[in-house]
């Protein structure tokens, strides 16, 4: 579904990617991770092809989105961090923009925006910005692309627009599709990704199913480092104090078959922590799985 090899790219002098490599080779929800300035953003921009590599291979849905082929564009949808929306009312923005996707649905989109509590008949200009995004969202899900990108969709959601968010990534619906999600929010998303794209130093440094880090790592919460040993059974990779508690991220001490129980899940927000503040022990610990920088293939 997306092939990039030896991608080069980057902002006059600065390089922000070079030989940056990636696969997405099945459906899935795939959140994007990395420190500010990694080139999150970026990386969404040239897969939908409003930006040009300067070099490499950049192939979606099996053509270059850069060439801009019509039935390539309806076959992608992003939803950007900033974005506008036209004066228009919900119904208004369904007949004039959801033509351009042919698999767009508007009893779909009907059923989203009342999932997402958004008012259908008033006009953009008059709702707030958390209800744009809702609406923004309810169109994305809405048009059935195979491939979808969302830069941080959960900013600007309450608590309960997260939660109703979550709830309709999970429809059956939308698991042909693959999905690609930048996010800082890790902790809104971890219970329906089913892959983490961690970016660093231009590159991809980790491609991983959630499924085969929880069976890799333990996480968890101690009142020591003697505890947490033994809560985790194998070397420490993270840890942090939380009060009087330490919250912890450590190998297991066998690698478990694929069909053992993970007995914990994978909390992002703590692997994002030892990604960024401990990225050359954390990727030497998940080498079992076959994930260091050199891996393209994220299935």
């Amino acid at each position: 579904m997306i092939a990039i090899d030896n991608l080069q790219f980057g902002y006059g002098r600065h390089v922000l990617y070079d030989g940056f490599a990636a696969r997405v080779e099945q459906p899935g929800i795939y959140g994007l991770f990395g420190r500010n300035g990694s080139g999150k953003s970026t990386l969404l921009k040239l897969i939908c092809g409003l930006l040009t590599p300067w070099a490499g291979q950049l192939q979606v849905l099996g053509r270059n989105p850069r060439a801009r082929v019509a039935d390539l564009l309806a076959s992608i949808y992003i939803v950007p961090e900033e974005f506008h929306l036209p004066n228009l009312t919900c119904t208004q923005l369904a007949a004039t923009q959801g033509v351009f996707y042919q698999r767009f649905s508007p009893d779909l989109f009907g059923e989203y925006l009342a999932e997402l509590e958004v008012p259908v008949k008033e006009r953009f200009e008059s709702m707030s910005l958390g209800q744009k995004k809702k609406a923004a969202i309810a169109f994305a899900l809405a048009t059935g692309t195979p491939l979808l990108l969302m830069d941080e969709p959960t900013n600007g959601l309450d608590i309960v627009g997260r939660a109703q968010f979550r709830k309709l990534m999970q429809r059956p619906e939308h698991a042909h599709r693959a999905v690609l999600i930048s996010t800082h929010q890790a902790h809104d998303l971890e219970s329906i990704l089913s892959h983490i794209w961690f970016i660093d130093q231009g590159r991809l440094a980790l491609s991983a199913r959630m499924e085969d880090l929880a069976r890799l790592l333990h996480m968890g919460v101690a009142h020591d480092e003697e505890a947490a040993r033994a809560q985790g059974g194998g070397a420490l990779l993270y840890q942090e104090r939380i009060g009087p508690q330490l919250a912890f991220v450590a190998l297991r001490a066998t690698a478990p078959s694929a069909s053992a129980p993970t007995g914990s899940s994978v909390q992002l927000e703590l692997l994002y922590k030892a990604l960024s503040l401990n990225r050359d022990q954390m990727l030497q610990a998940l080498a079992p799985l076959q994930l260091a920088p050199s891996a393209t293939e994220a299935a």
